[in-house]
């Protein structure tokens, strides 16, 4: 039995504001800080980003707030409602709320949860034409776990809340280390490439979806089925929901999708189904090691492209360069694998040793789509 089930919900105010109404968090405003005066530093410096923790830069200013907090974004267009835990002490923008916890028993599990729980609540609400100001936050509830307190009345169930974030990290842990792919053997050691500039055109075939696209309301049970549905989404690797087979059949795997106006690039190894204006880079030569790492180097070389009439059409690719490495004049795809097997087996390395019986248990329940 999860901790889950013997837990009750009910709304709470998300700001305590004394005197007048008991919440979880007291609320601080983030510094108007631009990139021309951040000189580069050890200090995470929180802004308007949905992606990457919310950490845009890191900068040598002193930090603003201390570590063990949530960041919530107030304003931005497509970040706005975004809670993030920060482990570390951290500076923040002016579009974002630094929520220091009321109370002394939010520990990390517990406010990564809530950090989840404020986001799913707050990011349908909230957006670019709607700003999560400090005024409406102040009126903003959540559903959390409530216990009967000392006085005999309702608080926030901590302890309820530690121990099921404590579970569901856990699990996380363990289901991420059962699909690991290296070996404790496989070497780990950087090869040395040497990068030159080429046409998309001479690193991939095509660069075209050859499936038709969906609206996600057109799509047969949407988070039903077993193809995942390829958008513009930043995160999540590009998937906005799963689907189950429609009409027309679904993209190969073995692909980079890259989408035309957002600079949102992926790699996807399994078949797909894809949105409007995502372009599809296809090459035999691509395997999953190599194009993770070509996927980053796109990903890092095409930030020219985005709104405003500047998407990264078809005819905008064919002329555009990358940096790629070669070995004698030619795309050194061997070299691309290596560099990225062995950032993957560092990687895995960092996720720590596999408990068996945990690895067992989670191959007998969990659901491979």
């Amino acid at each position: 039995m999860s901790t889950y089930d013997g837990l009750t919900f009910a709304p709470t105010y998300v700001v305590d504001l004394e005197g007048r109404q008991a919440g979880i968090f007291r609320a601080h405003k983030g510094k108007r800080l631009i990139t021309a005066h951040r000189k580069r530093g050890d200090t995470p410096f929180v802004g308007a980003s949905r992606v990457n923790n919310s950490i845009t830069d890191f900068a040598s200013t002193p930090a603003l707030f201390p570590g063990g907090w949530v960041t919530l974004i107030y304003n931005g267009d497509g970040g706005t409602g975004h809670a993030k835990y920060q482990p570390a002490p951290f500076s923040a923008s002016d579009d974002v709320i630094a929520l220091e916890p009321v109370s002394e028993e939010a520990t990390e599990p517990a406010l990564l949860l809530i950090a989840s729980m404020l986001t799913h609540q707050c990011v349908p609400k909230f957006g670019f034409g709607y700003k999560l100001t400090l005024h409406r936050l102040a009126r903003q509830k959540i559903m959390v776990p409530l216990a009967t307190g000392s006085n005999g009345g309702e608080v926030v169930d901590w302890a309820g809340l530690n121990k099921l974030g404590e579970e569901l990290m856990l699990e996380i842990k363990a289901s991420t280390r059962s699909v690991r792919a290296t070996e404790p053997e496989d070497d780990d050691t950087l090869p040395e490439l040497t990068f030159e500039p080429r046409l998309i055109t001479d690193v991939f075939e095509t660069m075209k979806a050859t499936s038709a696209w969906y609206n996600k309301s057109d799509l047969t049970q949407i988070g039903d089925g077993s193809y995942p549905f390829v958008s513009r989404t930043r995160e999540n690797n590009g998937i906005d929901g799963w689907c189950v087979r429609q009409k027309k059949y679904p993209e190969e795997g073995n692909a980079i999708t890259i989408g035309l106006d957002t600079q949102t690039i992926a790699y996807q190894p399994v078949p797909f189904y894809t949105s409007q204006n995502i372009q599809v880079l296809r090459s035999p030569n691509l395997n999953v090691d190599n194009a993770m790492l070509l996927a980053t180097l796109i990903k890092q070389q095409m930030s020219r492209f985005g709104w405003g009439g500047n998407g990264a059409t078809l005819g905008r690719l064919r002329k555009t360069r990358i940096m790629v490495p070669v070995a004698g004049g030619a795309i050194n795809w061997n070299g691309m694998e290596i560099y990225g097997r062995a950032l993957r087996v560092q990687a895995e390395r960092r996720m720590g040793p596999m408990i068996p019986e945990t690895k067992d248990a989670l191959w007998g329940t969990r659901m491979v789509r």
